[in-house]
């Protein structure tokens, strides 16, 4: 049996079906697909995803835009279909099902995200965030990590292979709970944001905006939308952006021209050459690529080299070094870094430009289209 052209796998959780399909046509990439119904790979759900859903449940809710967007999520979705209207207002449906007037009280293009205020005298759940601590030691002889709490810490730790859930509630009735398990991936994806984390899980246009959770129940990331993945915006970035929104009144883009990722990351072979010249490192961020005429270009930073300290304090991860340097628009930022080509460990200074409008993050989205499915049997 194939539905939607993916050929489904053994699942003990799997149950008899007595329904079948004959020959018919679906829509793909629609805001009313449900990813619970109309993605196989969602159909047989275990308990753990069941109970992580069931713990955030209460406090996601379902958007419809009195336009006719639908979205659902936590607190936002595809910013594209946001301003389509100066006044935007938002019917917002409780696991409940009843429903509240919502308005769109800030938003960032360049992220993708949005914060809306419920009017309602109601005491609404709020959902539990925790911020992910996404490093990993390449010291050889480090135990193996596991997703875990840190002790004494309020981070998650969270390493490639982790279990994560996609969930959403639909926005019609009968505002359905939905959930999509997936493994966290370092994957790449062709989107401009490179703050993007992906998951491998199967979600549809109707789950933007919507929480990725841990198998405890909480919020690490914001969901977006690709043909065979996840991407995930972490939770410690998007709520950095409204952190430093209330703070400022607007929202803070430093643009320092470089891609990067963890340490952990890099190739066996290139890995093996940073350790060999600098053993008492095990943890960094990596530049893959600096941008011509960018501030990191500006500063000497050069392809290949390792971030372990900003402004006198350690870099151990990217989401870490993101954290550092998100309210430094503009500030001159003191980096050190490793250089493995020369074995040196260098000191420089780059100063943070703004993000400007042609330097935002665009976010396609696959058009809609119609798939002819021969046969499907349960």
């Amino acid at each position: 049996m194939e539905l939607n052209g993916r050929d489904p796998t053994f699942s003990p959780w799997k149950r008899r079906r007595s329904e079948s399909k004959g020959s018919h046509i679906i829509t793909r990439h629609s805001f009313s697909e449900e990813f619970d119904r109309d993605i196989y790979a969602n159909m047989d759900l275990d308990i753990n995803t069941k109970r992580a859903a069931q713990k955030v449940s209460a406090s996601l809710v379902s958007l419809v835009s009195r336009t006719g967007v639908q979205g659902v999520g936590h607190f936002s979705w595809a910013l594209a279909l946001l301003l389509s209207q100066r006044k935007l207002m938002i019917d917002v449906y409780l696991s409940d099902g009843k429903s509240s007037e919502g308005q769109v009280l800030a938003y960032d293009f360049h992220y993708n995200i949005a914060t809306i205020k419920i009017k309602t005298e109601l005491a609404l759940p709020s959902a539990a965030l925790r911020f992910l601590d996404d490093s990993i030691s390449v010291d050889p002889s480090a135990i193996l990590e596991s997703s875990q709490l840190r002790p004494r810490s309020d981070l998650f730790k969270l390493c490639p292979g982790d279990m994560v859930v996609a969930v959403g509630r639909h926005f019609d009735r009968p505002y359905e709970l939905m959930a999509a398990p997936g493994k966290f991936s370092l994957d790449v994806f062709k989107f401009d944001c490179k703050e993007l984390f992906r998951a491998t899980c199967q979600i549809t246009k109707c789950g933007i905006g919507g929480p990725l959770i841990n198998l405890y129940g909480e919020v690490i990331g914001v969901n977006f939308y690709d043909r065979k993945c996840t991407p995930f915006l972490p939770i410690n970035i998007a709520a950095k952006c409204l952190e430093l929104f209330k703070k400022y009144g607007r929202f803070c883009r430093p643009w320092l021209g470089m891609e990067m990722t963890n340490l952990y990351a890099e190739n066996l072979g290139i890995l093996e050459k940073i350790i060999q010249k600098f053993p008492n490192i095990s943890k960094g961020v990596l530049v893959e690529e600096v941008i011509e005429g960018s501030p990191a270009e500006s500063g000497g930073i050069c392809s290949g080299d390792v971030i372990v300290q900003c402004g006198g304090k350690d870099v151990r991860s990217f989401l870490e070094f993101y954290g550092m340097i998100m309210e430094k628009t503009w500030e001159s930022l003191e980096l050190v870094v490793l250089r493995e080509t020369s074995g040196q460990r260098l000191q420089t200074t780059v100063k943070a430009s703004e993000t400007s409008r042609d330097k935002f993050y665009r976010w396609p989205l696959p058009e809609e289209c119609v798939v002819h499915v021969d046969r499907v049997r349960w």
